[in-house]
């Protein structure tokens, strides 16, 4: 049965082989990682431990594949592509080891070491990197501290990016966030006395720094954040009623994400924002979207925006139902189901849905599994990246589809599929074998192995 727009919002509290392509130094110990909070598309649930025991001698390690015209990908890239996942490199270097959570936009990178400090790579134009200059990066710099502050940023918990923004969660539930502001994306007035430095988000009422946040999700232009209550705040661009609907056109602080009659959207447990859209997966295990919908990523079966969330649909007049994790791109999106399927809408061009073809699906449809297997299962991480998307399955070994004119999907070549399938390492390379942790950036691709 699907619920009435209004009945959504109330007053109530939330209740595979691996091949190899052309070293890798050895690295350090194990750590143990899991998801949680942040990510250009937030998730439900934290990433679960591999069933079975990983290699010891990976330790956060870093790998990257991809387009790298601004050295996003953080190691060599003589024809500016690499089609096989290789190991990125610090400055002085060395493989990057000890990297818990990973994050990409349209050029850069973020990594967050176990430390709690953030380093960043890769395009500046806007100061993404957070260092204080618009200079571009070719290995991993600590990001500084926000407002001014002297040092490096800390104490941070997890991070997203998109476009040329990007955003760290801290501990204290506060939200900092550097790199492009034409449209309110720093949530702080744009009182920043530095727009090359990081700066704080600040609260509503503009008076203190927000906090009691829990997840935040990005979009180039606009942002999400996930309150301990279970409510959504937003704040950036909203020219296609992607923050509700009481929201300017621009809202430069946070404003409450509302629906019919601003009545606030509550019972949350994760969001995602894509390309002018944004999602929230609700207690039950609904989805909710609103926003731009010109390409059916809204799932109702339409192509007409808005600024109410309505639920996404398998069928006419069938919610999804079951959803445990969810992630946007800019066109389309993925669901994770509590069976460990997948299912995903929106464009499907390059076969980013995953289901066989290359034709957009306005309800969920499921993504097919390897060979003739109707659906894809035992997964427990999905991501959407800008025409492709991202699996980790329960042993730890990734899946990948979609486009790949860049190499992104780490297939050892150049062609797209559309339907998952394994990737391919380097030489020397350890295999991919336990992931825990996915930066999906418009043309590049970073994982984290255990």
């Amino acid at each position: 049965m699907i619920s009435s727009p209004s009945s959504l919002f109330h007053a109530s509290s939330p209740s595979p082989i691996v091949h190899r392509s052309g070293g890798v130094r050895s690295a350090v110990a194990v750590l143990a990682l899991a998801f949680v909070g942040v990510a250009g598309c937030a998730q439900a649930e934290p990433l679960a431990a591999p069933s079975a025991a990983g290699p010891a001698n990976t330790g956060g390690l870093v790998l990257s594949t991809g387009f790298s015209d601004a050295s996003q990908l953080g190691r060599s890239a003589p024809t500016g592509i690499r089609t096989s996942f290789g190991p990125v490199q610090d400055a002085a270097g060395q493989n990057l080891v000890g990297v818990i959570r990973l994050a990409a936009g349209e050029q850069h990178s973020l990594a967050l070491r176990h430390d709690g400090r953030v380093l960043s790579w890769g395009a500046n134009e806007d100061g993404q990197l957070g260092n204080g200059s618009r200079a571009a990066s070719s290995s991993p710099a600590y990001v500084r501290a926000p407002d001014g502050a002297p040092g490096q940023l800390t104490g941070v918990t997890d991070i997203a990016a998109d476009s040329n923004t990007s955003v760290a969660l801290r501990k204290d539930g506060t939200v900092v966030v550097w790199g492009r502001d034409n449209s309110g994306q720093r949530g702080n007035a744009d009182i920043t006395p530095d727009p090359l430095t990081p700066s704080m988000v600040l609260n509503p009422g503009g008076t203190a720094p927000l906090t009691g946040v829990r997840a935040v999700a990005v979009d180039g232009g606009s942002e999400l954040a996930l309150t301990d209550q279970g409510t959504v705040l937003g704040w950036g661009d909203n020219s296609f009623g992607q923050l509700g609907t009481s929201a300017p056109a621009v809202a430069k602080l946070p404003v409450l994400i509302t629906g019919a009659g601003r009545a606030p959207l509550t019972g949350v447990r994760a969001i995602a924002i894509g390309g002018q859209h944004s999602l929230a997966l609700l207690g039950d295990g609904r989805v909710v979207a609103w926003g731009r919908n010109e390409v059916s990523q809204l799932g109702d079966g339409t192509t007409t925006g808005r600024n109410i969330p309505r639920e996404v649909l398998v069928a006419p007049g069938r919610p999804l139902t079951g959803a445990t994790e969810i992630s946007s791109a800019e066109k389309h999106n993925l669901a994770l189901l509590k069976d460990g399927s997948v299912v995903g809408w929106g464009r499907n061009n390059g076969g980013q849905l995953g289901d066989g073809t290359l034709r957009t699906r306005a309800y969920a449809t499921q993504v097919r599994g390897r060979g003739k297997d109707p659906k894809l299962v035992g997964v427990q991480h999905v991501v959407a990246g800008e025409g492709y998307s991202v699996a980790v399955l329960t042993d730890g070994t990734v899946m990948t589809w979609g486009a790949n004119g860049r190499g992104q999907l780490a297939t050892g070549d150049r062609s797209d599929r559309s339907k998952p399938g394994p990737v391919t390492v380097e030489n020397g390379v350890p295999p991919p074998s336990w992931v825990t942790a996915i930066g999906a950036g418009r043309r590049h691709l970073l994982i984290a192995l255990r």
